[in-house]
């Protein structure tokens, strides 16, 4: 038995209690580990606010990495010390879609209610009541258990807080600029949002050759940082028509692929995407959808007449474990420098702080660590 410390959900909507819980032992096809470092991401405090499924008490997070310190029976692919990158999909390998190639949409993906596959709870609180792991991953605990198909192994020299965007914020964004929109080298894109996703869009954009890669953004203090990020062009969406902007920089063609990466997508940023496209021309929903949006306000005619096409994304791509270790060696390679994308790190004590931080766009992407 092991007890640490976690990020306990205990009222949807308010902070989360720091305190100390009990971990059961791995069962058939679970590891224990211990984490290294988890990224503070939008979708957490979606999950926080109460506007999904999960049912309090529970240990939310779902941007991990850390290292295997003990196996479960069954257990082949994963040995104690690995260092493991946290996926929340966790693929069969065998479903249908699985079959296809579309590991992330597999069928027996984990409930996001908190209880493992099974109806099953591995971590316990002080009174000995069950604490739900969020979709079997509880990053925002010290120690956790986590299912084997919901690890990836990767080089020990990553650093755990690189390692920990990569499992969803980077692959998501990196993923929906090369493997959905296809970026070709040579074309144009735009980038709506800079937070950490579309901070990583911008990468991807980049690393996949984009000649020019504009970004449109509210906050001036984001702006200021997207050419770190290999932006060529920005634009202030508050002080002028973005439209108008993208098609001076284009010289009137529009942009072969628009990534949509703010926080929440709103019906105006689908109707600056399509007029912003040019013949051909590709826009991917990448960020969360605003409250009440239940339709695209865009005029089947407006994607006809110069065949544009709108597609969403989950995680960037249809093989999540595929592009982890993608996007990993590209890092170690130096072409992919994603540490640029971490702007605030913090001590699990501090983890509403930074939760209040993301909310008030104070940070492009924030990093637990999980051993401070």
């Amino acid at each position: 038995m092991t007890t640490c410390d976690a990020a306990v959900v205990r009222t949807l909507g308010a902070p989360m209690s720091v305190e100390r819980i009990r971990i059961e032992p791995p069962r058939l096809g679970e590891v224990i580990i211990e984490m290294g470092a988890a990224g503070i991401c939008g979708s957490d405090r979606y999950v926080i606010d109460g506007h999904n499924l999960l049912e309090p008490p529970a240990v939310c997070g779902h941007e991990g990495a850390g290292t295997v310190v003990e196996v479960g029976p069954g257990v082949a692919s994963l040995s104690v010390g690995d260092t493991v990158v946290q996926t929340f999909v966790g693929p069969c390998g065998t479903c249908r879609t699985c079959r296809r190639g579309l590991r992330t949409f597999c069928s027996t993906a984990m409930h996001p209610s908190g209880k493992l596959r099974d109806g099953s709870y591995r971590m316990f609180d002080g009174d000995d009541h069950p604490v739900g792991t969020y979709l079997g991953l509880g990053s925002f605990s010290r120690v956790t258990v986590t299912p084997e198909r919901h690890c990836v192994k990767v080089p020990s020299e990553v650093p755990m807080e690189i390692a920990a965007l990569v499992s969803c914020g980077v692959s998501t964004g990196v993923g929906a600029a090369v493997n959905v929109a296809k970026i070709a080298p040579g074309d144009t894109a735009l980038i709506v949002g800079l937070g950490g996703v579309g901070a990583a869009a911008v990468m991807g954009a980049v690393l996949a050759g984009a000649s020019r890669v504009i970004v449109s953004e509210v906050n001036p203090a984001k702006l200021a940082l997207a050419e770190v990020y290999g932006a060529t062009d920005v634009i202030d969406a508050t002080a002028g028509d973005v439209q108008e902007r993208v098609m001076e920089i284009t010289a009137g063609e529009g942009v072969d692929a628009v990534l949509l990466a703010p926080d929440r997508v709103r019906p105006e940023h689908y109707v600056t995407g399509i007029a912003c496209l040019g013949a051909g021309g590709v826009m991917v929903h990448v960020g969360g959808t605003a409250a009440g949006m239940d339709q695209i306000p865009v005029a089947p005619g407006a994607l006809v007449a110069r065949q544009k096409s709108i597609v969403g994304t989950v995680i960037g791509g249809p093989d999540p474990a595929r592009d982890v270790l993608r996007w990993v060696e590209l890092y170690l390679a130096g072409r992919l420098p994603l540490d640029r994308l971490i702007t605030n790190r913090y001590r699990l004590e501090d983890i509403n702080q930074g939760f209040d931080d993301l909310g008030a766009g104070r940070n492009v992407r924030g990093v637990v660590d999980m051993r401070g």
